[in-house]
């Protein structure tokens, strides 16, 4: 029996062209993960050979077009065992999005740590003060959770505090979530029949996997934070040691705080944004 291969690299293509932030979102994780096989996936339709003729790809998987239009479309090809099928060769995949950056290769050693699935922390608005107060976050945050409390129909946003964590740039376990992609089924598509941020696909393997058993290993937030930025960006860098993570994702939505980063890399990302 062939063993599986570690983990590869896949960045979702929607148009033809990039933006200059998508450019260098591409050029960045070409160069540092070229260590690791790096897919692009797209739908039927489009042609990608501009972007190959400048960039060097590992591969192209082509997914029916509705999975693409729009972000009802790419929740439904990231909850599907379809998708997951075309890396089961694969023990792990690191979704990149062309809003996300990597700082430096750490993708064999997150791989190493034992998780299903890793992203971003949604951080809750104040910073907890002590270890106390942080743990009794963490319990209320599992209370409404396990209850599903909602607000107006909509799970309410105790369920997030903390949580790990967003998808735009995250490592998944493929076979574990390809297997859990068939056996969610029912709940997959509730999901599907709402168009609210709080049922997206990065959600549901956040959350809702987990709601009542742990089917899915996801680290505490403090761990993920090692692993990448999206939100509250100071408090993000306090509860890192002021370190930068693996990589962040949403990095086109601040400009003004990663300027000086990028700036380091060889990016001017402040003049003429986009």
């Amino acid at each position: 029996m062939t063993s599986k291969k570690q983990v590869a690299v896949v960045i979702p293509f929607y148009k033809p062209e990039l933006t200059r932030f998508e450019e260098i979102s591409l050029t960045q994780c070409l160069k540092v993960l070229s260590a690791h096989p790096v897919f692009a996936i797209k739908p039927e339709s489009l042609d990608l050979t501009k972007i190959q003729g400048n960039h060097q790809l590992t591969g192209v998987e082509c997914f029916e077009d509705s999975y693409f239009d729009g972000i009802q479309g790419y929740n439904k090809l990231m909850l599907s065992p379809d998708f997951y099928d075309r890396f089961l060769d694969y023990e792990f995949i690191l979704i990149h999005q062309l809003d996300a950056f990597v700082f430096r290769d750490e993708l064999l050693q997150w791989c190493s740590k034992g998780f299903d699935y890793i992203g971003a922390p949604w951080l809750k608005r104040l910073a907890n003060p002590d270890f106390v107060k942080e743990w009794k976050t963490r319990l209320n945050t599992r209370y409404h959770i396990f209850v599903n409390t909602l607000e107006n129909d909509i799970p309410s946003d105790r369920q997030f505090d903390n949580m790990v964590g967003n998808g735009g740039f995250s490592l998944r376990r493929v076979k574990r979530l390809y297997d859990l992609s068939i056996k969610l089924a029912p709940q997959i598509n509730q999901y599907h029949k709402r168009e609210e941020h709080q049922f997206h696909e990065d959600v549901f393997w956040s959350i809702e996997a987990n709601r009542k058993w742990r089917r899915l290993k996801i680290p505490l937030y403090k761990t993920a934070l090692r692993f990448s930025f999206e939100n509250r960006l100071k408090q993000s860098m306090m509860h890192n040691s002021n370190q930068l993570p693996f990589g962040c994702h949403a990095w086109d939505q601040h400009v003004k705080f990663w300027t000086p980063y990028f700036k380091e890399l060889g990016y001017d990302i402040a003049a003429n944004a986009q």
